[in-house]
C-alpha cells in the first residue's frame, strides 16, 4: 500500500468564554489528528490509549471553566493552538511528531446523512498488543464508514463498497473475514484499495470519538 494514514481522536468539554464582549457558552469538541505513511507493527498510527493524558488535561484545565481565565486566547483557533502546544510538550515524542493538527469546534457533532455513510456491526480482537490491553480481548463495535473526494469533501460511498460491507463484514468476526489484524487503519486501506476508481479516501470509525482514514497517493 502506498498512501497516508490519519487518525482522529475527539474530546468533549463544556465551558463558556467571552468573545468580543459577549458571553459565549458551548459544548466544545477538540479533535487531535495524527498521520503517518507507515503503521506500527500492530497496524496503528498511534494507540489511542496513549492520548489519555490529553483527555485528562482537557478535563482538568478546560471543562466547566471560564476559558478566558484558563488560556491566553479563548477563540477556537486559540484553544486549538494552546492544546497542540501542550500535546507536543507533554506527550511522547513519537506522538508529537505524528500530530499534524488540533481542531476545536462548538456545538454537537454533525451526523452523516444516508448515502454518505455505511454502518455495520462486527466483532474483533487485535493481536500484538501488550498483555492486558483491552483491545486484545474479543469485543465488538458499531462501525461507521465514510468517504471523501479529491477535494477533501464528503463523497457518496460507492454502491459496490456498500454492498461488500453489508454482505461480508456486517455481523462477522473480522479476524475470520479479512486477512490482516483488523485495526481501523488497516480496514480503511483495505476498503479503499478494493476500488481503483473509487473515492480518494475512506474513513472507518469504531466509536463516536475516534476514526482512522486512508488516503491513496495521487498517481
Amino acid at each position: 500500500m502506498s498512501g497516508l494514514w490519519r487518525i482522529g481522536k475527539l474530546f468533549r468539554f463544556e465551558a463558556t468564554r467571552e468573545l468580543d464582549g459577549q458571553d459565549d457558552g458551548h459544548s466544545f469538541t477538540v479533535e487531535a489528528v495524527l498521520s503517518t505513511d507507515a503503521l506500527d507493527d500492530v497496524g496503528f498510527v498511534v494507540d489511542f490509549g496513549r492520548l489519555a493524558p490529553l483527555k485528562e488535561h482537557i478535563g482538568a484545565a478546560l471543562d466547566h471553566q471560564f476559558l478566558n481565565n484558563r488560556v491566553p486566547d479563548a477563540s477556537d483557533a486559540g484553544l486549538a493552538a494552546y492544546l497542540a502546544e501542550w500535546a507536543r510538550a507533554n506527550l511522547a515524542a513519537d506522538i508529537g511528531a505524528a500530530l499534524t493538527e488540533v481542531r476545536t469546534r462548538t456545538g454537537r457533532p454533525a451526523v452523516p446523512t444516508d448515502g454518505f455513510a455505511v454502518r455495520f456491526e462486527a466483532t474483533h480482537q487485535l493481536d500484538g498488543l501488550p498483555a492486558g490491553h483491552q483491545c486484545g480481548r474479543r469485543h465488538g463495535h458499531s462501525y461507521l464508514v465514510t468517504a471523501s473526494g479529491a477535494d477533501g469533501g464528503p463523497a457518496v460511498v460507492p454502491k459496490e463498497l456498500r454492498r461488500y460491507i453489508e454482505d461480508f463484514l456486517d455481523g462477522t468476526v473480522l479476524n475470520k473475514t479479512v486477512p490482516f489484524n483488523p485495526t481501523s487503519e488497516l480496514l480503511s486501506a483495505y476498503l479503499l484499495e478494493q476500488y481503483a476508481d473509487g473515492p480518494a479516501a475512506i474513513r472507518v470509525s469504531e466509536t463516536e470519538t475516534s476514526w482512522a482514514e486512508y488516503t491513496r497517493w495521487a498517481a
